[in-house]
């Protein structure tokens, strides 16, 4: 058991000294996207746009515990009846190491379409370093980018 937890370690400590890291956007056919990963309280976790079309909602995955923040996005599709859902977390499916999703912040463009801003943490077990998020949700064409 000792090897496995020193490779996890040693994971966590290449993931957090690399606060500048890649995200990557999934579907939400994971364990992280589950509802019971909806992080506390909901009237912050979950926020909606564009007359409820657009849903953002924070993930709290509780482990790996330097990582487990993960953000969903459901979104309008052309021509389906149902929503698309999308969720980003850091490179290698790991989740963040914060998500101040009482921060989020949108704007909407009629061009590009909704971007939305979010807080985001790399954490290294001592301090955790925030950068932005930024991800463009475009209703047009059912497209979702990360910036």
């Amino acid at each position: 058991m000792r090897p496995v937890l020193a490779c996890f370690a040693a994971m966590l400590g290449f993931y957090a000294a690399t606060p500048a890291a890649a995200q990557v956007l999934r579907d939400c056919d994971t364990w992280e996207a589950s509802a019971r990963n909806l992080m506390a309280p909901p009237e912050v976790a979950v926020r909606s746009f564009a007359n409820g079309a657009v849903r953002v909602m924070g993930l709290d995955t509780v482990e790996p515990a330097l990582a487990w923040a993960h953000l969903l996005i459901t979104h309008p599709l052309p021509d389906e009846p149902f929503p698309g859902c999308v969720l980003i977390s850091e490179t290698g499916g790991l989740g963040f190491g914060g998500l101040r999703m009482e921060a989020l912040s949108a704007r909407y463009d009629p061009v590009r379409g909704l971007t939305l801003t979010v807080p985001v943490g790399a954490t290294d077990g001592v301090s955790t370093t925030w950068r932005d998020l930024v991800v463009t949700v475009n209703q047009a064409t059912g497209r979702v980018s990360l910036k």
